[in-house]
């Protein structure tokens, strides 16, 4: 039997974001069938666990919990029309069909608030009717469109209390690649553009899809250039589908708000929208078989531009089912998507731009600043120093690795690297060997030719089959450098005179002549430094941030004084992290309350 349920009410706030009263998660309070709350996406789950990892990469599956089907639905304020014939919703990407569940759900919901119950005479009547009016889904993935099409007639049929009509949302469900197919069969569009378009878009980076398909994208889609994800082309035709005033509501990586190669879509969702509410995670736990860190965006198409309202969220839902909103604030309007969105508090984030503008950037101290190369197969190319491979030893390297970079330190992994270059002694330009003069190295190399040739940078980017998928610039381990993890979860810079070559999960930085890596060292530890990683570089893990060059590029570095500059080198050459910190801090010349402020935001 179908449970009782009151009504959701929801109220609007100050600001206009609407707020729903804890009552709990509707899908516990509404279930299709008698058992588990999740039991209306259980067909859908057993379906995604039995695809491999392979599988789900390929396709960017990727399954959405029902707790966040229904706060992404609530930030789309759907509910509120929910059951009107213009409220026409489409998920571009509706796999086993969670959010088309949590729609009709929602239209159930209204109908019977409004006395047009959907289990008796005209009111179920008109349930049908709008449910096979108003819900669309796409999917390129038959399976997945046959169990949306199953999930949502077996809610239907009970809600609705009673068979359907043969065929009843067959035709509502497209299998079509939403990216390149004709939509015309989903009759909204037609008709002005459709009132909202939700879900959850396929994660799948540039390196998994096919290069014609890639070419194809592009040729298509403006948001398509630099290192492409297919989400954030999904996210563009979607806010296309729309019409005037229409709703689009997605959870995608949160990345997006602030990476250089997504300022296409930034800046074509502040030309063509208005982005009304956006839901931060402090954690990539969200989703079960992800290792991103998610965001929830609100946009409303053609809309004019007004204050942003950030929500940040638990990964996990509360006791009563819902997405827990630990706190809430309220940004200027997104005028273009040129500079990245930082959804920080406004004061810290003026407190932020404030130093970085009273100060040189690391940008200015510095010849270059990269992650180190990758080989694309470590396993082969990086061995223990003492019983590794016997080849040719101007051939080889001592490494490290992100994890051995610690703050002012560094702890030797006893690991080397074949590493299949030679660098011009004038210039230092590094070009690959040739191997007919390394016999050793050949031999070693012959015995795993088919693994390498299987990589990336080799079947796609056509690089000879030895080659490293990364070609390192000059001879790394000879050069003075100030390396860190490309991911950790507080500053770890330290100093390396010219002893190692730093693998893919660290960075290095090369200062310019006359720039001392002692002191630049010690103001990348301080807590100036940690405070804007913190706040401005993205989470990537629980509490870990990530350090890429546009964050690293962007942190001040002040000038000091020839006595000030010897105190700090000094102080960072002999690891003595507190008076690295006072000296490094004094140089920036802030207010105590400004460190009040920092060292607020920066407790654990």
């Amino acid at each position: 039997m179908l449970r009782e349920a009151s009504r959701m009410r929801t109220k609007p706030t100050a600001n206009g974001v609407p707020a729903t009263e804890p009552e709990g998660d509707p899908f516990t309070r509404f279930l299709p069938f008698e058992g588990s709350p999740s039991a209306l996406w259980d067909n859908a789950a057993q379906y995604l666990d039995s695809l491999s990892l392979a599988e789900k990469r390929a396709g960017g599956h990727v399954y959405t919990p029902s707790h966040l089907v229904t706060f992404i639905l609530e930030q789309a304020v759907f509910q509120e029309v929910a059951g009107e014939p213009g409220a026409t919703l489409l998920d571009p990407s509706c796999g086993g069909g969670a959010f088309l569940v949590g729609a009709v759900v929602a239209i159930a919901e209204r109908l019977r608030a409004a006395g047009a119950l959907p289990d008796r005479g005209e009111g179920r009547l008109r349930f049908l009717r709008v449910v096979k009016d108003t819900i669309w889904g796409v999917d390129v993935d038959p399976k997945a469109c046959a169990l949306a099409r199953s999930s949502v007639a077996r809610v239907v049929a009970h809600l609705a209390h009673g068979p359907l009509p043969e065929g009843f949302f067959h035709s509502n469900i497209l299998n079509a690649d939403f990216l390149t197919t004709s939509l015309d069969a989903i009759q909204p569009i037609h008709r002005g553009g459709l009132s909202f378009v939700v879900g959850n878009p396929p994660y799948v980076s540039a390196t998994r899809i096919s290069a014609r398909y890639k070419a194809d994208l592009r040729s298509r889609y403006e948001t398509a250039g630099g290192r492409l994800d297919l989400y954030t082309v999904f996210l563009e035709r979607s806010l296309a589908l729309l019409r005037a005033g229409g709703t689009l509501a997605m959870v995608t990586p949160d990345k997006y708000l602030v990476s250089h190669s997504a300022s296409a879509l930034r800046s074509y969702i502040a030309r063509n929208g208005a982005v009304r509410r956006i839901a931060r995670f402090t954690s990539h736990k969200v989703f079960e078989d992800a290792a991103t860190v998610p965001c929830v965006t609100v946009v409303e198409r053609a809309g004019n531009a007004s204050p942003v309202t950030v929500f940040s969220c638990a990964e996990r839902p509360g006791r009563n089912g819902r997405v827990r909103v630990s706190h809430r604030y309220t940004l200027p309007a997104f005028s273009n998507g040129k500079e990245s969105w930082d959804l920080v508090p406004p004061k810290l984030l003026a407190l932020a731009r404030t130093i970085q503008a009273a100060h040189p950037s690391l940008a200015d101290k510095t010849a270059r600043i990269s992650a180190g190369p990758a080989t694309g197969r470590d396993e082969l190319y990086v061995f223990p120093t003492s019983t590794g491979p016997e080849v040719e030893p101007e051939l080889t390297r001592p490494v490290v690795r992100g994890r051995d970079v610690l703050a002012y330190g560094i702890r030797d992994p006893g690991l080397s690297i074949l590493l299949p270059y030679v660098f011009d002694k004038r210039t230092g330009a590094g070009s690959l060997v040739d191997l007919a003069n390394y016999p050793k190295a050949r031999a070693y190399l012959e015995k795993h030719r088919r693994v390498l040739q299987g990589r990336h940078c080799v079947r796609v980017w056509e690089k000879a089959w030895y080659d490293l998928h990364d070609q390192a610039p000059i001879d790394l381990a000879c050069e003075c450098k100030i390396l860190v993890p490309d991911v950790a979860n507080t500053n770890r810079f330290a100093v390396d005179e010219g002893r190692y070559l730093p693998l893919h999960s660290a960075y290095y930085i090369l200062p310019k002549r006359g720039v001392d890596p002692y002191v630049l060292t010690a103001l990348l530890n301080s807590r100036v430094s940690r405070f804007l990683i913190r706040l401005l570089a993205p989470v990537v893990k629980d509490g870990f941030n990530r350090y890429r060059r546009q964050f690293l590029a962007m942190l001040p570095i002040p000038a000091a004084q020839p006595s000030a500059a010897r105190e700090i080198a000094r102080a960072a050459r002999v690891g003595d992290v507190e008076a690295a910190d006072t000296l490094s801090t004094t140089l920036f010349s802030l207010s105590r309350g400004d460190l009040l402020e920092m060292d607020r935001f920066l407790e654990p």
